[in-house]
């Protein structure tokens, strides 16, 4: 008689025991792999922003000033009209072509037409890893929509913007680092007298916000309307309005304010201005003396605000 060989295998518990070993090691893998994404996110968006400052810094030493937060037009230059801080600084993050590109034929119908226009450039420094903007241009007119932009109406997108003070732009406030050139002469490094490491430059903001369609009765949640590099004091510029990673409140879901009334205004910069990223702890920002440092969310408004101004006798000291 033969002998047969039995081949022990798995019963169905023991399946089952594995499935769920395999189960729990998954589930304490996971957070720790977002955590690693989030800490890799946070100091790709520190290197835009020490690039940014460091941009800023050697525009300062090439020009006597930092740039201008935005620019009217003057009868010299009608180019410039609401043209921003980035624009100038382009050749020292290594974009020279689209600087040259920007100036070659500098009028809006050249600089704006085509997703091949210098306005609608995609440039990795200007573009947080996390943040919901996406890495294309954003299409503010469809070809053959608009005969000034027969094709189309394209800008590249911005995750940064410039510390403009304590208000909104349109208050015309020049406590900050970064204003209209029409108000004033460009700042200097020595005209921040509260001290330049204790003084914003650039700040992140997230663009995504759950209430921001109900808000501006639009079809989206992103702000990439709101984020163009080459747009205007709306889309790359920042203040201390509000705290750090403000949020519209969810009220504005099931009641929105009028549109353009004084309460939708108030909602509408305060969350476009705010500095802010993906993380619930904190953001990023750049401050004048070319340190990068993270703010928590907590941060006190009060703090916040002096850290925007750049001389009003009240530096911050230790630690915020």
């Amino acid at each position: 008689m033969r002998n047969r060989t039995t081949h022990a295998g798995f019963t169905l518990i023991e399946l089952l025991v594995v499935i769920a070993i395999i189960a729990i090691l998954i589930g304490l893998l996971l957070p720790a792999v977002q955590k690693v994404r989030e800490a890799a996110a946070r100091m790709q968006s520190q290197n835009n922003l020490k690039q940014l400052a460091l941009a800023c810094q050697s525009f300062h030493d090439a020009n006597q000033g930092l740039p201008f937060a935005s620019f009217t037009a003057t009868p010299s230059n009608p180019a410039q009209n609401y043209s921003t801080w980035i624009i100038p600084i382009l050749p020292f993050i290594e974009q020279d072509n689209v600087y040259r590109a920007w100036y070659a034929n500098p009028t809006a119908a050249a600089q704006y037409n085509g997703p091949n226009a210098p306005a609608a450039a995609v440039i990795k420094t200007l573009l947080a890893p996390s943040d919901a903007l996406g890495t294309t241009p954003f299409e503010q007119a469809a070809p053959g929509v608009n005969p000034s932009f027969p094709n189309g109406r394209y800008v590249g997108l911005t995750s940064y913007g410039c510390n403009g003070g304590t208000a909104a732009p349109l208050a015309f406030v020049t406590d900050g680092v970064f204003h209209y050139n029409s108000q004033s002469s460009s700042t200097r490094l020595t005209d921040i007298t509260d001290g330049t490491s204790t003084t914003i430059l650039i700040g992140e903001r997230y663009g995504f916000d759950r209430n921001w369609a109900a808000l501006t009765r639009t079809a989206n949640n992103n702000m990439r309307q709101y984020s163009a590099w080459a747009g205007g004091p709306f889309f790359a510029w920042r203040t201390s309005l509000t705290e750090i990673n403000y949020r519209l409140p969810d009220s504005v879901a099931t009641a929105p304010p009028p549109l353009n009334s004084t309460a939708y205004f108030d909602l509408y910069y305060r969350r476009l201005f705010a500095y802010g990223s993906s993380s619930p702890s904190g953001a990023s920002l750049a401050f004048a003396d070319g340190s990068v440092k993270f703010l928590a969310t907590g941060t006190n408004l009060v703090v916040l605000r002096e850290l925007s101004t750049r001389a009003s006798g009240n530096p911050i000291l230790g630690d915020y």
